[in-house]
């Protein structure tokens, strides 16, 4: 692993993850475990939050005690009400990363093709699409096109081949290990973003190819192939 000014990686496309590396959603994340635990008594702290997002490990687990007679019942009932919800949430608390436009036009400008590769529900793109980001990008692969989540990669080769490219000329940037090893699975560079749900040590532990503060280093990371 380097940190941020290393030699560029020669590549053709840089594939992004959404939630903490396109998206500041993070803190809609808390609020919206927060609004479904409350009528059950329960609640839901920002380190659970950041922990189930950065291993991509059972949103309510931790969460209803193990040994709740209906906690079954009651983490069924906490997933349909933040579905409900996540809409109306991710719209008063989730915000397009400053500056995203500009970084995404500095890697078309190198000639770089971009995608997205994500778990995300669909109603994150739409607030890409009204910062007028969403426009850039070539591929696109969500949860709902794949039949295994990450850190299966068969999301990001499923993007790589809508965009015609091979996974050793294509960069996958993220904010979780379960991103880097998505992308070690895959063959493609790694390159772990620290605006989302993993801190430095997380990320580091799993070895990615750079570590960068936000999407704003990521036109240094690259050079055309």
């Amino acid at each position: 692993m380097h940190l941020d000014l290393c030699r560029p990686f020669p590549a053709r496309a840089v594939l992004f993850d959404i939630d903490g590396t396109l998206v500041d959603s993070v803190g809609a994340y808390l609020e919206v475990a927060r609004v479904a635990a409350a009528p059950h008594g329960l609640e839901v702290t920002d380190e659970h939050v950041r922990r189930s997002l950065a291993t991509g490990s059972n949103f309510w687990k931790g969460v209803v005690p193990e040994d709740r007679a209906d906690g079954e019942a009651v983490r069924k009932a906490m997933t349909a009400h933040a579905a409900r919800e996540w809409p109306r949430v991710l719209r008063e608390h989730g915000r397009v990363f400053a500056g995203l436009a500009q970084t995404l036009d500095e890697l078309r400008d190198l000639g770089m093709r971009l995608g997205i590769v994500s778990g995300a529900r669909p109603e994150v793109l739409e607030l890409l699409r009204d910062e007028g980001v969403l426009e850039r990008f070539d591929a696109m692969v969500l949860g709902g096109d794949v039949s295994r989540r990450k850190p299966d990669p068969e999301g990001i080769f499923k993007c790589l081949d809508k965009l015609g490219v091979a996974p050793e000329a294509a960069v996958y940037v993220g904010d979780t290990p379960v991103d880097i090893q998505a992308s070690r699975a895959a063959g493609v560079h790694a390159v772990g973003v620290l605006t989302g749900a993993g801190d430095s040590a997380a990320l580091s532990a799993q070895w990615p190819d750079r570590l960068v503060a936000s999407h704003a280093n990521l036109s240094a990371v690259v050079a055309p192939a």
